[in-house]
């Protein structure tokens, strides 16, 4: 977070990561994002006025986002939009005035997720993402109500 002045650090709007992101993780100049950013900026000042070399933690692994719009509790997770993706294919469940389940898969592995309402599955999703588990074998069941997933791949 260093910038090309000596002892400036910069943190969200007004800088661009040019490290090698993680494959589910992108800049996209969120409230969150700059919350996040800015507190890594703090971790690169002490830790270069110690001498050492600031380690990129678990936050930049995974994209996540949580909100609230209209009532409803909005997740984003990954590559919640296909972004950078070629030949995904779109999982959907929608339970009308309740909740709204997107899922993006490419090769039997998810990618990324959008969550409306409570759905509860928000952390079992973030977990299919980061270990990138094949689900192919699920098929459409994976977004099942009827079925506990967050239970089977607890």
């Amino acid at each position: 977070m260093l910038t090309s002045a000596s002892d400036v650090y910069a943190a969200g709007d007004s800088c661009t990561v040019n490290w090698d992101t993680a494959p589910h993780w992108f800049q996209m100049r969120l409230w969150s994002q700059a919350r996040q950013l800015g507190a890594y900026a703090g971790l690169c000042m002490a830790q270069q006025n110690h001498g050492e070399t600031p380690v990129l933690d678990f936050t930049f692994e995974l994209f996540a986002h949580v909100t609230h719009f209209f009532g409803y509790k909005v997740v984003l997770l990954g590559l919640f939009n296909g972004q950078n993706l070629d030949g995904y294919e779109l999982m959907v469940r929608i339970t009308p005035c309740v909740e709204y389940i997107k899922l993006v898969i490419k090769d039997g592995k998810i990618h990324g997720a959008i969550f409306i309402g409570e759905t509860d599955l928000e952390e079992t999703f973030e977990n299919l993402i980061l270990n990138q588990l094949d689900i192919s074998i699920y098929g459409e069941d994976i977004l099942n109500p009827d079925i506990d997933i967050e239970d089977y791949f607890d």
